[in-house]
């Protein structure tokens, strides 16, 4: 990464080092469906123990086409037993995925048909990774053995093409169906699946639970999760809320999904479209790390459960914001075809953005959009660069990136500031209502939003969704005689959008005097010229940080002085990092370490005290660790003392360890120790390989630093 003084956001280079080839991917074009899939009647019998299960399921659906003599339905792992139209068998061919079935007779366009499939699966465990889906742990039906950190339980995982793992399916999400799915389980155990629970059979040491969906929808949003869950029952007025969770998590489960009645109230304001389902259930699982948003029920990690301790580092409301989202886009309106996969996971991203915003403040919002727009730039500049919109990719997986998570959220945020918060929210109502449990692409969107706007927003997809990249820009600026220029260069080069069209705005700020200026950008290169009698204390471009661009942007070191001080938390955290190359200036370091010590913001005071970290005071420090409040300043605190004065820093780990409040802080002592440790902190760390916390922070920490300390002695 190169680091320099004048950047206005931190960029590794100008020019692009692509590492993965995404244009060499194979092309992708909607389907076209022989048939319609009105709705799916699956029965499962598990046999956990075996890792098997037995499986009928009838699908009723109508022909799309003139004289239809085969019916294809995706299929695989399983074996197939019997395929029946009524009391006839009927002749099939089942490989390479697909299980192609013979009609008795030629089927007319429009024709309804049911026809019942008998299958089974005996010991046959998918791997998740011979379908693009590396790291995954299911893909399909998975089994999970008692672990200490879960009980045995059995859950299906659909997204993208799980569905046709378990059970018979057009499994692509532009085909919609209502749903029965029926799971017969041991005694002791419970079952969630889509829809509303209808009916509960017990007979003998088993029981079987019947689930109906009676709204369509798509093969990889279907759920089906059994194991011996405790279920904590909540409600957002009428709508059941459920959270299912272990029996060793009950004293925990409010605390991670107490909110959920809170975000779908928000998201009802947000979308002006009411929950649109029957109920939302969500349910812990093992082997993720997010969440997945199946319809009516979401299943999130159990890495999700936390005491109370971590709440102030773990929390869990982003998440449950982020699948709640889902329930409108994704499962009320469908991407069309997977490369429109921004429609769903955009919009989930930025829900994530306004009830962050919501709950924590403005301050915290812009923190939240900064790191989304990080999290982009570092794929950008590490992986690839494509259109958020893209027709090439060999599993459908590919589509779920950076890209459309945390950019897409930066280019909706763009979207909602130049057209106004009233015609965003318009348009959001209005294109969920009119594609209410449909399948929408892009284009569909970008109609709706002309629409609601009032003006022909074309433009700005086609640079920021149906182009690549993003603006990177040279911007100079030069006060002289009375006058200010300023020039502004765009150098993205490659396959990146070639001029990007930007309604951006600078500030001058002179004392606590603040100008704003709109210089909109359309071309390669522009000269702005202002007149003013006084050379500003501070030229801010985008001073409110709406936009998504990278840019050098010369400052002198008394403009971020005053920055450090004036600015939004945005800025002045940019500031401070800026200066840590001249923290070694008397002036600079004063400026540095009263922002450490007073900044009303964490995340200044973070960014301050890494930038102090070569001069920084020992006092100070130590003075900062036992006033400051928040956990990441805290953590940095530790790191920056552990390099200044191992001496000191270990007196204060040693004392503190044990006490602090915050795992994190807590495993960064660990970590340390590891680093400056001595063989007689072993005692200490030996005690927290086996402590619980949450994602097991504690214990990997310490198991390092053991092994750290271990090969030094």
């Amino acid at each position: 990464m190169i680091l320099r003084l004048i950047s206005i956001v931190l960029i590794t280079s100008t020019l692009l080092g692509q590492k993965i080839d995404v244009y060499s991917r194979p092309v992708r074009t909607l389907p076209d469906f022989d048939i319609d899939v009105i709705h799916y009647d699956i029965h499962l019998r598990i046999a956990e123990q075996e890792k098997s299960f037995f499986g009928q399921t009838t699908i009723t659906f109508k022909s799309l086409k003139e004289n239809l003599h085969t019916v294809p339905l995706h299929a695989e792992t399983f074996s197939i037993l019997s395929v029946k139209d009524g009391l006839n068998e009927l002749d099939y061919d089942y490989q390479d995925g697909w299980l192609k079935i013979k009609t008795q007779k030629p089927l007319s366009k429009g024709e309804q048909k049911s026809i019942t499939i008998n299958y089974e699966s005996i010991g046959k465990v998918v791997d998740p990774s011979k379908y693009g889906m590396g790291g995954a742990k299911v893909l399909g039906i998975g089994y999970f053995p008692e672990t200490k950190d879960n009980p045995e339980l059995v859950q299906s995982h659909n997204f993208p093409e799980g569905a046709r793992h378990w059970f018979p399916s057009n499994d692509h999400p532009a085909d919609k169906a209502t749903s029965r799915i029926a799971t017969t389980i041991r005694s002791d155990w419970k079952v969630l699946s889509n829809g509303m629970l209808t009916d509960t059979q017990y007979k003998g040491d088993s029981t079987t639970y019947v689930w109906d969906l009676n709204l369509p929808n798509s093969t990889y949003l279907y759920v089906m999760v059994a194991g011996p869950f405790i279920v904590i029952e909540d409600f957002h007025g009428d709508i059941p809320t459920n959270y299912w969770v272990y029996p060793k998590d009950v004293p925990h489960g409010m605390r991670s999904f107490h909110r959920t009645p809170e975000i779908m109230s928000f998201f009802e304001k947000e979308y002006g479209v009411p929950y649109p389902w029957p109920k939302m259930d969500q349910i812990t699982i093992p082997g993720i790390g997010g969440g997945a948003e199946s319809t009516t029920a979401t299943i999130l990690g159990d890495i999700t459960i936390h005491d109370e301790k971590a709440d102030k580092d773990f929390p869990s409301h982003w998440l449950v914001a982020h699948e709640a989202a889902h329930q409108w886009w994704g499962d009320y309106i469908t991407m069309g075809d997977w490369h429109h996969a921004w429609l769903n996971e955009s919009f989930g991203t930025y829900g994530e953005y306004l009830y962050s915003t919501h709950l924590n403040g403005h301050d915290e919002g812009k923190i939240n959009l900064w790191k989304k727009k990080q999290a982009y730039l570092r794929e950008y500049h590490n992986r690839y660069s494509r259109p958020m919109v893209f027709n090439q990719w060999k599993y459908p997986n590919q589509n779920f990136d950076s890209h459309i998570y945390p950019r897409g959220a930066a280019v909706l945020h763009m979207l909602r500031q130049m057209i106004g918060d009233n015609k965003f929210k318009n348009f959001q109502r209005t294109f969920l209502n009119r594609y209410a449990f449909g399948n929408p692409v892009t284009q569909d969107l970008i109609d709706v939003v002309n629409e609601s706007a009032g003006e022909n927003m074309t433009w700005f997809f086609n640079q920021w969704v149906l182009g690549a990249g993003h603006p990177i820009m040279e911007i100079d600026h030069k006060w002289e005689k009375g006058k200010l220029t300023i020039n502004i260069k765009q150098v993205q080069e490659g396959r990146d959008f070639s001029i990007f069209q930007l309604p951006a705005t600078v500030a001058f700020y002179n004392g606590a005097n603040v100008k704003v200026e709109q210089i909109p950008i359309n071309k390669k290169e522009h000269v702005f010229t202002f007149n003013m009698r006084k050379k500003p204390d501070l030229v801010r471009f985008d001073p409110q940080d709406e936009l998504l661009y990278e840019a050098t942007f010369p400052q002198s070191i008394d403009e971020l002085i005053f920055q450090i001080k004036h600015d939004n938390v945005i800025g002045r955290a940019q500031a401070a990092r800026r200066l840590k190359d001249h923290a070694s200036s008397k002036k600079v370091l004063k400026a540095l370490e009263k922002a450490a010590a007073r900044d009303k913001q964490w995340f200044v005071r973070e960014a301050s005290l890494n930038s102090l970290s070569d001069y920084a005071s020992i006092r100070l420090l130590v003075k900062q660790y036992k006033v400051e409040k928040h956990t990441q300043p805290r953590k940095t605190i530790i790191s920056v003392l552990a390099k200044s004065d191992p001496e000191v820093a270990l007196k204060l780990i040693r004392t503190n360890l044990d006490l602090d409040e915050s795992y994190v802080v807590q495993a960064e002592m660990i970590r340390q120790l590891g680093k400056i440790g001595l063989e007689s902190d072993l005692m200490i760390l030996h005690k927290y390989i086996n402590i619980w916390s949450p994602r097991k922070i504690l214990s990997k920490a310490a198991q390092q630093s053991t092994e750290s300390i271990q090969d030094r002695s």
